[in-house]
């Protein structure tokens, strides 16, 4: 019935935007982690492009009916507006975000990079220093590459492409997800090598683990594949090939119910 609950809200993305089922189901499970984001450590950006009149629009309010404390902002804003706005563990949903900072984004992404300071106020003793958590869930609409090649490495990327039809614009309740969020076991030991690309795609990996979505999960590790491809240092680049078939494979186990989560570092 969970995975039901899953396919109902990536058919309703899919006739609202033209995703396939794949892509949508990738916005479902990125929806689900939000309304987890307290017991995340790191949570990928979610970037939206594509080109005029693809639908970037729409499946931003949807996503915004969907996730944990969404916040519209408005990425024509300056950098220290913007900052105010990226509250802790909200969801930032951010039109038009070209031109941001990419920095306040990366800062965003791991909750042990995520403190910085802010001068506030005038006072005849100058101005006061005040502590700022910006860690939370990002969702980005964008129509250009990031200039920071490491806040793209941190990225999942929803390609929309114009295709003709009159799509319903669905109305969904965040709830169904947040009730599935807290039965998802955020401590389950993935079979995936040490690096970036593992920090980004495992909130998604444990939600599709949880609820045995084998065919996403195969689509799911060409991608993330393809993600330790296109990084170009270091310890990304560890066999794809034997990570994808120990992803598929554990989906597939007939005994993955029995598996013991143990606890990641």
């Amino acid at each position: 019935m969970s995975l039901q609950i899953i396919t109902n809200y990536a058919d309703a993305i899919t006739s609202a935007c033209g995703l396939d089922t794949d892509q949508a189901k990738t916005v479902v499970y990125w929806a689900i982690a939000t309304h987890a984001i307290d017991k995340q450590q790191k949570m990928p950006i979610l970037t939206v492009t594509g080109p005029l009149n693809s639908g970037k629009s729409d499946l931003l309010t949807i996503i915004g009916q969907i996730v944990y404390q969404p916040r519209p902002i408005d990425g024509e804003v300056s950098s220290a507006i913007l900052r105010d706005k990226l509250e802790i563990y909200t969801t930032a949903i951010i039109e038009e975000a070209d031109k941001v900072d990419e920095q306040l984004i990366l800062k965003r992404y791991g909750r042990q990079t995520s403190n910085t300071e802010v001068n506030r106020g005038n006072t005849s003793q100058g101005f006061k220093r005040e502590p700022l958590n910006l860690f939370g869930a990002t969702v980005l609409h964008r129509r250009v590459p990031f200039k920071d090649p490491a806040v793209d490495s941190r990225s999942i990327t929803i390609k929309m492409i114009h295709k003709p039809g009159n799509y319903i614009m669905p109305s969904l309740n965040a709830v169904p997800l947040a009730t599935l969020a807290s039965t998802v076991n955020w401590s389950l030991s993935l079979p995936l090598p040490q690096g970036r690309a593992s920090d980004v795609w495992s909130p998604l990996f444990r939600v599709a683990a949880t609820y045995i979505d084998k065919v996403w999960l195969q689509y799911a590790a060409g991608e993330f594949k393809k993600s330790i491809a296109n990084l170009s240092v270091g310890q990304e680049y560890e066999p794809s090939q034997l990570v994808v078939s120990k992803l598929v494979s554990l989906a597939f186990s007939t005994d993955f119910n029995k598996l013991k989560p143990r606890k990641c570092h």
